[in-house]
């Protein structure tokens, strides 16, 4: 009855409930939005809406095809791609899955997640017990989630690192291009590459991934550990070690150094997957990426690249 009731309040549009809210909505802002802006917003609300109405009624028809939320789909391995269909529940005869003993280091009030070690420096690196959603319970899966997040973390690594090399105004010429690029704007920037560029970018992405999942995601039950690429081919890691198609290169690392390495890389990964997210939000509301040292207003000369084809051609 309280929807039923809020929803008839909402469609009543009296003008406690107008229909320009804003933006951002209610701060302030009820029926400020003019012109082109309030165009733009309209149309980012009616793509959204229908994205919205698609996903909503895709979730509501697989849930009720197999009795699952998506979360549970997640988490029991129903929507893992590489093991083609859905995978099945491990049958282990009586035994009960042990838990270790004590709680979650990163959630103190919780039991420990079963699955985890809450050992930062154990098979997977940066365990400190955090799983509210139950992922870690499909050990089959697990080696999956944590490919998936140093594949998603080492770009954005290196994607915060290129925003703030593009802000900071660095080039490297000659760009060619008919057209020059913004480079104080990265997300405007990523709409003048050429289609010709983003094919090539798309054909790097695809071979590599081929080769990810070749050598690496497909050889887990042989020993080959998520994440590990084979760059350094003398590493301490465990377990076997895929053979890198491109140049390597050799670090000669103790286990203790190597463990240290390994969580290193996870905390800097996860701080940035989170670190981009904010960047990218600030970029599209102001329009000017943010970067990691400070920068200064640059001259035009500074902040356009590329044209170098003489212009009416």
């Amino acid at each position: 009855l309280q929807i039923f009731a809020f929803a008839g309040a909402l469609e009543a549009k009296n003008l406690a409930f107008p229909t320009n809210y804003g933006y951002p909505a209610f701060f302030g802002q009820i029926n400020k939005l003019k012109g082109p802006e309030r165009e733009k917003k309209l149309l980012a609300e009616i793509n959204n809406g229908r994205l919205a109405m698609v996903a909503m009624a895709a979730i509501v028809a697989q849930n009720g095809a197999t009795g699952q939320s998506i979360v549970e789909q997640f988490s029991s391995g129903n929507l893992n791609p590489f093991v083609g269909g859905y995978a099945e529940k491990e049958i282990c005869g009586s035994c009960v899955a042990m838990r270790a003993g004590g709680n979650s280091s990163a959630l103190p009030w919780a039991p420990m997640p079963e699955g985890l070690s809450n050992n930062p420096y154990g098979e997977y690196a940066g365990d400190v017990g955090f799983d509210p959603l139950g992922f870690a319970k499909n050990k089959r899966l697990l080696p999956w989630y944590r490919e998936a997040e140093l594949a998603h973390g080492r770009c954005c690594m290196l994607a915060v690192l290129g925003f703030t090399v593009q802000v900071s105004g660095a080039k490297w010429e000659p760009f060619i291009t008919r057209y020059p690029t913004d480079s104080a704007d990265p997300l405007k920037a990523a709409t003048q590459v050429p289609i010709v560029g983003w094919l090539q970018i798309l054909a790097v992405i695809a071979l590599s991934e081929l080769w990810r999942y070749e050598n690496v995601i497909s050889k887990y039950g042989e020993g080959v550990r998520p994440g590990d690429l084979g760059w350094n081919p003398t590493a301490p890691a465990a377990g076997k070690r895929p053979k890198w198609f491109g140049p390597t290169f050799t670090a000669a690392y103790t286990k203790e150094e190597w463990g240290d390495m390994r969580l290193r890389e996870i905390k800097h990964a996860r701080l940035a997957m989170i670190g981009f997210g904010f960047m990218v939000c600030q970029n599209a509301a102001t329009g000017k990426g943010p970067s990691l040292i400070p920068t200064f207003t640059q001259a035009e000369f500074q902040s356009q690249v590329g044209d170098f084809i003489p212009k009416g051609l």
